[in-house]
C-alpha cells in the first residue's frame, strides 16, 4: 500500500480533473468506481487493474476534499485482499476524524 497527497486542483472542473488521472494511470482498466460527488467531482475515485503472474490486482483510489485529493495505491498478489483494499480506500479520514463521505455536500 502506498498513499501520498496529489495535487491542487482548485482551478480545473471535475471533467478535467477526472481525465488528468485517467491519462497518468496505465491504459485499459478493469474498471473504474466513482462514489458520492459534489460539482461533478466525486468524494471518491478509482481505478482497479486485475493482473496475470505475481501481482494479482493493483487499486488506484483517489479521495478527494476541500480542493485536493489523497492518492492512495494497493497491489497484492492474493484477490482475497481485493474486498480489503476497498474497504482500506473507502475508511479514508480527514486528521479531525471526520470521514470524507460525511463532509457537507457529500
Amino acid at each position: 500500500m502506498w498513499v501520498g497527497p496529489g495535487g491542487s486542483w482548485r482551478c480545473a472542473n471535475g471533467a478535467d480533473i477526472i481525465a488528468s488521472l485517467d491519462a497518468e494511470l496505465p491504459p485499459n482498466p478493469t474498471g473504474k468506481v466513482g462514489e458520492g460527488g459534489r460539482d461533478g467531482v466525486g468524494h471518491r475515485a478509482a481505478w482497479l487493474y486485475r493482473q496475470d503472474g505475481d501481482v494479482k490486482f493493483t487499486l488506484y483510489g483517489f479521495n478527494f476534499i476541500d480542493g485536493t485529493y489523497l492518492d492512495t495505491t494497493f497491489i497484492s498478489a492474493d484477490t482475497a485482499d481485493l474486498p480489503w483494499a476497498f474497504d482500506a480506500w473507502r475508511s479514508v479520514t480527514r486528521s479531525d476524524g471526520q470521514r470524507l463521505g460525511d463532509m457537507p455536500g457529500g
